[in-house]
């Protein structure tokens, strides 16, 4: 055999050797192997994938929910904290009228009742009462109304609202704007809705007898806090901004923060609101918040949030006529997302709205990039200017807003409020926290 011969047969045996299921490995092959690292499992926290037509997955530690629960009746927000704490801000109840739209999920449920279905079924696993309740006044779309109560409790306060959702789900810990002397204090501004004085007798009877906490709420303090971990949420804070018609603005002789009495005449514009911080993410309530206390509290966005700098903003009155006053036009106040609570024809009044989507304000026209969403939105108003609530990214139904772990992103989703089921009707984002 000639060498040609020899050198082509060994090629065909390390051929025939490499197509073998067992080859021979190279000396050095098991050494290259064990230095390989091995795959490691992604263990960032993340939001729970949502899905259209499926009902919304629960709260995971490390998010933030804001769930803006729609009755038609009155508003009623509900924050899952990044440690599982909870906060519950106003669960208001309005006789139907005229003017409101449908009852949801139906007629024969009461708005209380709804609002305690909703809450108990996203609650976080093993917890059945609510940290914190900070109700931002007390008007009737926001605690309840005389004309809706159908009962009185043993202690004498009428049953409607968030008085009657106690029964349902119990809070530990009440802030309120008059807590503990509340319309025998002349320094805030008086009193104002149907069931204050029942309101008075409830949160006395629960201090007394059921373990309750309460406080007055103040501008300008922290006092909503995390009460599982706080420690491990650093970069998470609750800082009040405005109560009483006190606002928390900027003190340009000292460079320091300082809290304005704008001596506020009563009701909305004496709402109790706070900016929620986590983060990058940034989110803004101050209830039905108007006249001088708001255009105040357009100096607060200006000096402290900058324009573009808000990521959600729940919008002051639902969207009433005045609730996006001249001074927030000036500061250019432009939030990412508005998210709205309504239930009157009314509501969001439709100039105000074409203001707001086009940026055509008559003292300060401005455009920004956002996308707003509203529990409800009229027949009526659908009806008078398809275009413009059809610009609208989501309405007539719950919106949820839930925070990644971190505060980095976020999305915005509709749920269909016609049963308990809370299928996801609609999902917007990840919108990326500034």
């Amino acid at each position: 055999m000639n060498k040609t011969s020899i050198f082509l047969s060994a090629l065909a045996l390390l051929a025939a050797v490499a197509c073998s299921e067992e080859r021979i490995k190279m000396p050095w092959e098991d050494d290259l192997n064990k230095q390989q690292p091995e795959e490691q499992p992604d263990t960032t926290p993340k939001m729970p994938e949502a899905r259209t037509g499926e009902t919304l997955p629960g709260w995971v530690e490390g998010c933030l929910d804001i769930h803006l629960i729609n009755t038609g009746r009155g508003e009623c927000l509900f924050h899952i904290l990044p440690d599982g704490t909870t906060l519950l801000v106003d669960a208001g109840e309005v006789a139907a009228g005229a003017t409101s739209v449908p009852q949801k999920p139906n007629a024969s449920v009461r708005p209380y009742i709804a609002y305690a279905r909703y809450i108990q079924h996203f609650l976080p696993a093993g917890k059945t009462a609510i940290d914190w309740c900070a109700p931002s006044h007390f008007h009737i779309d926001h605690i309840g109304s005389a004309d809706a109560a159908t009962e009185t409790s043993p202690v004498g306060y009428r049953l409607s609202g968030l008085l009657a959702l106690y029964d349902e789900v119990p809070y530990d810990r009440v802030l309120d704007m008059g807590y503990p002397t509340y319309g025998a204090d002349t320094t805030i501004p008086e009193m104002d809705g149907q069931l204050v004085a029942d309101w008075e007798t409830f949160v006395k009877w629960a201090v007394a007898n059921k373990n309750m906490s309460a406080d007055r709420f103040r501008a300008g303090e922290e006092q909503i806090v995390l009460v599982n971990d706080r420690a491990k949420y650093a970069d998470f804070r609750i800082f009040n901004i405005c109560a009483n018609g006190c606002v928390w603005n900027l003190d340009s002789a000292t460079g320091q923060g300082t809290v304005v009495n704008t001596n506020a005449a009563k009701g909305n514009p004496a709402s109790c609101g706070f900016h929620l911080s986590y983060g990058k993410f940034d989110y803004i309530t101050c209830g039905d918040l108007t006249s001088t206390p708001q255009n105040r509290m357009a100096y607060y966005y200006r000096d402290f949030m900058m324009p573009g700098s808000l990521d959600v903003f729940k919008a002051h009155h639902h969207l009433n006529s005045n609730a996006w006053g001249t001074q927030m036009q000036q500061c250019e106040l432009s939030p990412r997302v508005v998210v709205n609570q309504s239930f009157y024809s009314t509501q969001p009044n439709a100039a105000l709205l074409k203001n707001v989507v086009n940026g055509t304000f008559s003292s300060h026209p401005y455009v920004w990039s956002k996308d707003i969403f509203t529990t409800n939105v009229h027949a009526e108003s659908l009806a008078a200017d398809a275009s413009l609530f059809g610009s609208l990214a989501g309405y007539n139904g719950h919106v949820v807003v839930r925070v990644a772990p971190g505060g980095g992103e976020y999305c915005v989703y509709m749920l269909d409020d016609n049963d308990f089921e809370y299928r996801v009707t609609s999902i917007h984002g990840p919108y990326a926290s500034k």
